[in-house]
């Protein structure tokens, strides 16, 4: 089965194609690229590159969120298009758990747990806490939003953490007890999101294209404001 793999959540946005577990095309946008402008070129790249006629690909999988409020958008409503048009599957995947993807099997040095942790702004952080069983990094508490300190409570010492959460935090989110990673692994990869979008799929979890909606997990800062305004 040929899944088509989107990423927009980050800053550096992907997108990829894969056939089981051939990895068959993929292109990270260049630094500072947009998104939006630049998404259906790629797209187009990967599936020229690969040789692959559209009508052999099966499904589109798409970072959901949690993850910057443009990006997440702009990917959905890509997905949410090539799907209807093309008569393609279609299925969301967490943006955390595409993260916790660039983490090796049994993570670094052997450590059973990591978070990958997001900034959410106005002192509060996104984290899922995965620990490795099975073969694969399994997600223990879905998407959690909380302050810096209130999600450090939660995470297991020892665990590898990474993201820009960790960077804005660095007091909370300390060396020591935990084990804290490299930057790059907080840059999804659209390789990953296709494997488990693939997964899904394979599990009957696609939706109905237009079923397909970022997953923001809080509302924003225009949308508090105007909430408080209405108090």
């Amino acid at each position: 089965m040929i899944v088509l793999g989107i990423e927009t959540s980050g800053k550096v946005g992907s997108v990829a194609l894969c056939d089981e577990d051939e990895l068959l095309a993929a292109y990270t946008f260049p630094e500072g690229a947009r998104h939006a402008r630049d998404i259906m070129p790629a797209i187009d790249r990967v599936v020229t590159e690969a040789g692959v006629p559209r009508a052999d690909i099966a499904a589109v999988a798409v970072s959901e969120g949690p993850g910057s409020f443009t990006g997440l958008r702009v990917g959905i409503a890509c997905a949410k298009t090539l799907a209807y048009a093309l008569g393609w599957k279609a299925v969301g995947v967490p943006s955390l758990e595409v993260m916790a993807q660039n983490v090796g099997p049994g993570g670094a040095d052997g450590c059973s747990a990591t978070c990958p942790v997001r900034d959410a702004r106005r002192e509060r952080v996104y984290g899922t806490i995965f620990e490795w069983h099975g073969g694969r990094w399994r997600d223990t508490t879905g998407v959690l939003i909380a302050k810096p300190d209130e999600l450090a409570a939660r995470i297991p010492d020892g665990a590898l953490i990474f993201g820009s959460g960790v960077g804005a935090y660095p007091d909370v989110f300390r060396a020591g007890r935990f084990q804290v990673g490299d930057r790059a692994l907080a840059v999804g990869r659209a390789e990953a999101v296709a494997r488990l979008g693939l997964a899904r799929v394979r599990e009957g979890r696609d939706v109905d294209p237009m079923a397909l909606v970022p997953r923001y997990y809080r509302v924003t800062e225009a949308e508090e404001k105007l909430g408080a305004s209405d108090r």
